[in-house]
């Protein structure tokens, strides 16, 4: 009998083991997939024209996905992604640039947002892959040794480049209705400084700079439901 219910055990055992593996096969297959995908649509699709200035291949983008809106690149990070906008914010959650199914997903725009990034405020969402890929580098923000060697976000588009100062990093539960427009420029200038007051570094902006705002947001694992919110505005 004894010898049985170590069986059963070691059966049981095995069998675990066997699921457990297949899982982190899974998740390896997954973030592989999403990296040689992104990889490869890089390599497509810019092209370095100096040492400091890139070309977006847009319409070769477009002939893929006509959701492409911009393109985000931060310094320093392996954040060099396309942005897209789908019908709503659900779309892009598991879905990549081919609108293929992927735990990754693709970075959006938020679907009330003007597909230019003329709104007041300009929502921009990304994945915090467990591998360090999609918006996972945006925590660097949070970082005062990082910060004082990149506090820019690089935002192409068809029609412009976007150099943006970053104005406020932290981490707080997730919001369910980010501003898009402000009713005046009162309002939008006391919503700069609220958040500017919750940045865990404290960074200083001329008001001159009281411009659009740009948002990228992703999930943050320091407490339940969490994200980090970085605010960024235009140079």
């Amino acid at each position: 009998m004894k010898r049985m219910i170590n069986n059963i055990l070691l059966i049981v055992c095995i069998l675990i083991f066997c699921v457990s593996a297949w899982k982190l096969y899974g998740y390896y297959r997954s973030y592989k997939e999403a990296k040689d995908t992104y990889s490869r649509i890089r390599q497509e699709s810019v092209k370095k024209v100096s040492t400091n200035e890139r070309k977006i291949e847009f319409d070769k983008l477009r002939s893929q996905n006509k959701d492409i809106v911009g393109w985000i690149y931060i310094k320093g990070t392996s954040i060099d992604y396309p942005i897209v906008q789908g019908k709503d914010n659900e779309q892009y959650l598991h879905q990549d640039f081919n609108k293929k199914k992927s735990s990754s997903g693709t970075i959006f725009l938020d679907k009330s947002c003007d597909r230019k990034f003329t709104s007041d405020n300009n929502v921009i969402y990304g994945h915090h892959m467990k591998n360090g890929t999609m918006f996972a580098q945006l925590l660097k923000f949070r970082e005062q040794s990082f910060l004082k060697k990149h506090d820019t976000i690089i935002l192409y588009t068809p029609d412009r480049t976007l150099h943006l100062k970053v104005i406020s990093a932290y981490a707080d539960k997730a919001q369910n209705n980010i501003p898009v427009t402000f009713a005046d420029a009162k309002r939008k200038r006391a919503y700069i400084k609220k958040i500017q007051d919750m940045s865990e570094q404290k960074i200083k902006v001329s008001r001159a700079e009281y411009r659009r705002i740009y948002t990228f947001v992703t999930c943050s694992y320091e407490k339940e439901d969490n994200r980090t919110y970085v605010y960024a505005v235009e140079e």
